[in-house]
């Protein structure tokens, strides 16, 4: 009966009262009672509630969330973090999902479901409507940029955060020019696929299929690009999807002489190839040009990423997870090499070591 009016209860307090105000009456009135008869409102904790479930594919699935009143306002193309904390596994256990969805004081996750994937496949097994689970703030850079016109790459479950991000842009009365090139495996496993269907009148979307019946003679999915974008060089770039796509389509960008500066990525797992691949014995001049800061990495400190070496000085670099996954420390390569994680000129400090005696950043 309780989880019954749980379910009327959080959404009108939500809806009515506003987060902020919400906030400051559950702190202002937070006792041993309170948080043991409501511990979703009455918590110290970021929380979330389950408040519905949508099959998407045969192997995906979106979880409509309803955050307490400790969530912040996200911007599309953020991820969250949740927690799970079920007695099947040993510890608690974090994942970090893009929000698919953000409205009407909700947010929504879209999961593909992993057999091997421990937080994937227990959300796909056990999750059920008013589960609830702590969850971080939105956060990542992998949001829209005020450019004019867009073109959105992206393959399987990378789908997630171009989603969000165009059905927040066709809201806007000076809404860009936006393009999505959605590389998924057939028509049925096309995530979100009825309501691409009716985002047609207002953006450009072409559908690529690497699953197609033996008699379908199949082209390459860049040739496809190709064809539908050959005005690619001047539209700025958001890509997401698999490792293997993503180097295909920098690979391609990079043959054209696209401008990386204008290319956005976002990465659901590390690349296979971050590490240190040369370990300089020398110092290491770097130039962050954007802040007008010069310093010095002393080859002792070689062996480190960028990010750690300056923090070694006491330069602050914007940073995030620390591990190049939520692209907050991104900036570009001047001049100069690095070896981890680099895509195109964009490099990441956080995850990106010195591999010559001279660096300039933007």
């Amino acid at each position: 009966m309780l989880n019954k009016l749980s379910q009327i209860m959080h959404p009108l307090l939500i809806n009515s009262l506003g987060r902020d105000r919400l906030e400051y009456i559950a702190s202002n009135t937070s006792n041993e009672v309170t948080r043991k008869l409501d511990p979703f409102i009455w918590s110290y904790n970021c929380k979330a509630k389950i408040v519905a479930i949508r099959q998407e594919t045969p192997d995906t699935k979106t979880f409509v969330l309803l955050p307490n009143q400790h969530f912040k306002t996200p911007v599309a193309g953020q991820h969250i973090e949740i927690t799970l904390n079920d007695m099947s596994f040993q510890a608690p256990i974090s994942r970090c999902y893009t929000l698919s969805e953000i409205s009407n004081n909700r947010v929504s996750i879209t999961v593909k479901d992993n057999p091997v994937g421990q937080v994937s496949h227990w959300l796909h097994q056990h999750a059920e409507v008013g589960m609830v689970f702590d969850i971080s703030s939105a956060r990542g850079a992998f949001v829209y940029g005020k450019q004019s016109d867009l073109l959105f790459i992206s393959a399987g479950s990378g789908i997630t955060p171009a989603y969000a991000m165009i059905t927040d842009l066709i809201k806007q009365p000076d809404q860009p020019d936006i393009s999505l090139f959605y590389r998924t495996q057939t028509p049925e496993n096309t995530i979100f696929s009825e309501s691409l269907s009716k985002l047609n009148e207002k953006v450009s979307i072409t559908l690529s299929y690497s699953r197609l019946p033996e008699e379908t003679k199949a082209i390459s999915f860049v040739d496809q690009l190709i064809a539908a974008y050959p005005n690619i060089k001047q539209q700025s770039i958001y890509l997401c999807g698999p490792e293997s796509f993503r180097n295909e389509v920098v690979q391609y960008l990079e043959s054209i002489d696209y401008d990386m500066t204008k290319l956005e990525v976002e990465m659901f797992s590390l690349p296979n190839n971050i590490q240190q691949t040369r370990k300089l014995d020398e110092d290491v001049s770097v130039r962050l040009t954007a802040r007008n800061i010069n310093f010095v990495i002393p080859a002792k400190d070689c062996d480190k990423t960028i990010l750690e070496a300056a923090e070694e000085q006491g330069i602050h670099m914007e940073h995030g997870c620390r591990s190049g996954m939520c692209g907050s420390c991104k900036t570009n390569l001047v001049s100069g090499e690095v070896s981890g994680n680099k895509i195109g000129n964009s490099i990441y400090p956080c995850s990106a070591y010195p591999a010559s005696s001279q660096l300039v950043l933007d």
